[in-house]
């Protein structure tokens, strides 16, 4: 018999020992048996807490498709984003706060200014004709 021959032998007789230890000591046995009961009970509660968020999501997923959100306005979702965005863009923006704030104020305030000059330049021809028909305007523009 070769080395490798020899080796697999002496495996196998080692391997047969054990085996008959272990068949032959109950305590042992029973630990074992314990362990794989506590292994398998665990391997059980993960599987269905997976099963479970799987299916929760696939609900979920099916409600978003007919329509139904458990939000009331999916306005109000894009607004706290809007939100959340300029938090995160003030937090990190390069400026100091004092002109991040400025620069923020700034802006509103222009954005006010062209709503404001839009909605006269919209209601500017209405106005007019009213004036010009002799009528009395009640409109904002003037």
């Amino acid at each position: 018999m070769g080395n490798n021959a020899l080796n697999t032998v002496k495996g196998w007789t080692k391997l047969a020992a054990k085996l008959g230890v272990f068949l032959s000591d109950p305590e042992l046995r029973s630990d074992v048996q314990d362990l794989l009961k506590d292994r398998t009970d665990y391997a059980k509660e993960k599987l269905h807490h997976k099963y479970e968020h799987a299916v929760d999501r696939l609900e979920a997923a099916g409600n978003a498709l007919r329509g139904r959100t458990p939000w009331r306005l999916p306005a109000v979702g894009f607004l706290v984003g809007i939100g959340v965005g300029t938090g995160i863009g003030i937090l990190l923006a390069p400026a100091a706060g004092d002109e991040t704030r400025s620069a923020l104020r700034d802006r509103a305030v222009d954005v006010k200014n062209r709503v404001a000059d839009s909605a006269a330049a919209v209601t500017r021809p209405f106005t007019n004709k009213v004036s010009s028909m002799g009528m009395q305007s009640t409109g904002t523009g003037g």
